[in-house]
């Protein structure tokens, strides 16, 4: 999408027009025969908050993809109906079947058990985030799982939900000599987001050496609530060598409000030309009060890159109706079905019911 092809306010379609386009694209991937987009159509129609999608949802929840089910399920309960918790409880309960002692599958019979153990663990992520605490039953059973796969992503979700004696497993991880191992629990820690985590996370960027367990570390400081006590650290890889390291740093004081992390991000999208940076900085000087910056919002969604659009987009939530109305119509119309999506729920969110 090119700069100059995104209309003026004047242009633009009006909100109702917008809406009913932004409806009739989200119907239409619902039937898609793409499950990923089938999925995140599912998403979208549970975040708009519109309780009109429920019988859609609830015919999705036969559907032929087990991953759409779950979307299905979590879309569902967002707009209040416990439909299909049933459907979680059925995938999670699917365990797979176990040969004889000593095991002797074939390459393809362990693929289809790794397959259908991360179905009973997308589900079980999802039964997580709908009922919390309420989860805990299951949960706990799980630990005791035929497949060491699953026991982990119990004792994670359970981590999640505040069962602190869940959490050293992980955060003891980090220490280990084996980077796969490390890896490993930076990847678990950046899902289970507790503000426990901060601080032997900064200690082991200060060690560090592998550049994808430092970037996982990141990612698992980014949703961490006390990612603010890493603030030195993080001021200092805003300026890494390392591309990635230095995006991954900003990405993360981008969700902090402090002056030092609102005077870095400014300075940041002033002396640089990245526009995934700056539009990176740009959700953290809103964040910290800033006004958003109409220009920087446009550039990044006539990025080549998708994930650059989508953080434009979130930054874009930040603009009056009037500005946002042509970037959301002109995005509506990406070549990238993500965005498609995600350009559609902020229109329904905004203008669906004005």
């Amino acid at each position: 999408m090119l700069l100059s092809s995104v209309p003026c306010a004047a242009q633009a379609p009006s909100r109702a027009e917008l809406g009913k386009k932004a409806l009739q694209l989200v119907a239409a991937d619902v039937k898609s025969p793409d499950p990923e987009v089938r999925a995140q159509a599912a998403a979208v129609l549970g975040s708009a908050g519109n309780a009109s999608a429920v019988p859609m949802l609830k015919v999705m929840l036969r559907d032929k993809d087990k991953y759409v089910r779950i979307a299905a399920a979590r879309a569902l309960w967002e707009l209040g109906s416990p439909a299909g918790v049933r459907t979680l409880y059925a995938l999670i309960n699917d365990i797979p079947a176990q040969g004889p002692v000593p095991v002797t599958n074939t390459p393809l019979v362990e693929l289809k058990i790794i397959s259908q153990n991360k179905i009973r663990e997308k589900a079980m992520e999802a039964l997580t985030e709908m009922k919390g605490k309420d989860a805990a039953d299951v949960l706990f059973k799980l630990k005791n799982d035929n497949y060491g796969t699953v026991r982990d992503a119990a004792s994670r979700e359970l981590a999640s939900i505040g069962y602190d004696e869940e959490l050293p497993q992980f955060t003891d991880a980090l220490a280990s000599g084996d980077e796969g191992i490390r890896y490993e629990a930076v990847t678990a820690l950046a899902k289970i987001c507790s503000p426990s985590s901060a601080g032997p996370l900064r200690e082991l960027l200060a060690s560090e050496k592998s550049v994808r367990v430092r970037m996982g570390a990141l990612d698992a400081l980014k949703c961490s609530p006390a990612a603010k006590d890493a603030l030195d650290d993080l001021l200092k890889l805003a300026d890494d060598e390392n591309p990635t390291i230095k995006y991954k740093a900003v990405a993360v004081l981008a969700r902090i409000r402090d002056g030092r992390a609102k005077a870095k991000l400014a300075a940041l999208a002033a002396a640089t030309s990245d526009i995934r940076l700056r539009i990176t900085a740009q959700k953290g000087l809103i964040l910290n009060g800033e006004l958003p910056d109409l220009a920087v919002i446009r550039s990044a969604l006539s990025a080549a890159s998708p994930d650059i659009k989508l953080e434009a987009l979130d930054a874009a939530a930040a603009l009056t109706d009037d500005d946002a109305r042509p970037l959301l119509s002109a995005a509506l119309d990406d070549p990238s079905g993500q965005v498609k999506l995600a350009a559609a729920l902020q229109v329904l969110k905004r203008f669906s019911k004005k």
